[in-house]
């Protein structure tokens, strides 16, 4: 066997031992968390990326996540948070601002319960998306209102097409996990998105990855996006609160399908075709179903822009979160219903109650 197809080999099986035993930490860490019950834990602050000792654990200052950087002049400020989503992934979510007047830029870490790892870094509206294990750049876009439009970016030696594709793959899913903790932490003046290329999800595409941005917006941005998302929120609180001081419905569920099908009664009655609510269709061709059918897959809201954009809108009126795979299904069966000329645009709505 020739020495460099040895070393190769070498170099392979190392790669997989110590693949192996980062699982076995990640399985432990898991195992431990669930016991403890503990769905955050802002106390456990790291320091930030730029940082000599970025990425690694530090002791909490007073204040919990809050602390100053070193080589700031006592500038910086950065927050910390960590959820675990039901199937066992983990989001660390670091956010850095230089000074009062700079925008955030956050890193997030998403962790499955395999171990596998992929960070999303965000600067302004541009997002670079990255192999956790070896800082492989997977994919780079710019939200823009167009949705998110792909960056170029140096690209290392492709490995097999296979192994490309699982890892195109799986950082879908880590998008999805990713935008589930981060629409269940919607503050005042920012929204989570979920931003989606015109191509489809095909596995082993290489293209899959790279026009994905996941973050939080300012109103702004979102209003040059989605222009009627203000219009979406108001009418989901107004219809949550009517139906909550009616008194008419019996458990918690059965409010929510109250407040979805006054939604949807008001929304529909518009006749407007690009915008329209609770459409259901078949998730693996985008067909248009009827509502209930076996198999399909409903949609509370859709708002067609006139800059090619498609945005959905998903309605929670409980504590429960959206489920990671939720997200990628449904942005999956409206692509595939309106075809590769739009972008997508997924955003979770919640009534203030």
């Amino acid at each position: 066997m020739p020495r460099s197809t040895t070393q190769g080999h070498d170099r392979d099986v190392a790669a997989l031992r110590s693949e192996l035993a980062g699982i076995a930490v990640e399985l432990a860490f898991i195992r431990v968390e669930r016991r403890l019950a503990r769905k955050y834990r802002p106390d456990q602050p790291r320091a930030p990326a730029g940082q000599p000792d970025g990425g690694r654990w530090v002791s909490a200052l007073s204040g919990g996540a809050r602390w100053m950087s070193v080589n700031s002049g006592g500038q910086a400020v950065t927050r910390t948070e960590e959820a675990m989503t039901e199937d066992g992934s983990r989001v660390l979510s670091i956010r850095i601002r230089a000074n009062a007047r700079a925008d955030w830029d956050a890193q997030h870490t998403v962790t499955a319960p395999d171990g596998t790892r992929t960070i999303f870094e965000t600067s302004g509206l541009t997002q670079t998306i990255r192999d956790g294990e070896t800082g492989e750049i997977l994919g780079r876009s710019t939200l823009t209102a167009d949705g998110a439009e792909p960056e170029a970016f140096v690209q290392p030696a492709r490995g097999l097409p296979g192994k490309l594709g699982q890892r195109i793959w799986r950082t879908l899913e880590a998008a999805g996990t990713l935008f589930s903790v981060l629409a269940g932490r919607d503050r005042d003046g920012e929204r989570a998105v979920f931003a989606a290329p015109a191509s489809e999800y095909v596995l082993g595409d290489a293209e899959d990855a790279r026009a994905i941005w996941v973050g939080a917006i300012g109103q702004t941005e979102l209003d040059q996006i989605c222009p009627r998302n203000r219009e979406v929120q108001a009418l989901a609180d107004s219809v949550a609160a009517e139906v909550r001081a009616s008194g008419d419905y019996k458990t918690a569920q059965d409010f929510g399908n109250k407040v979805h099908a006054r939604i949807a009664k008001i929304v529909n009655g518009r006749k407007d075709p690009n915008f329209v609510a609770e459409t259901s269709y078949d998730p693996a061709t985008g067909v248009d179903q009827n509502s209930g059918a076996k198999g399909s897959l409903r949609l509370d809201l859709l708002e067609r822009t006139q800059l090619s954009t498609v945005c959905v809108y998903d309605h929670k009126t409980g504590n429960a979160d959206l489920r990671p795979t939720r997200a990628i299904d449904i942005i999956s069966a409206v692509r595939k219903r309106f075809g590769l000329g739009y972008r997508y645009i997924m955003i979770m709505i919640k009534p203030k109650l």
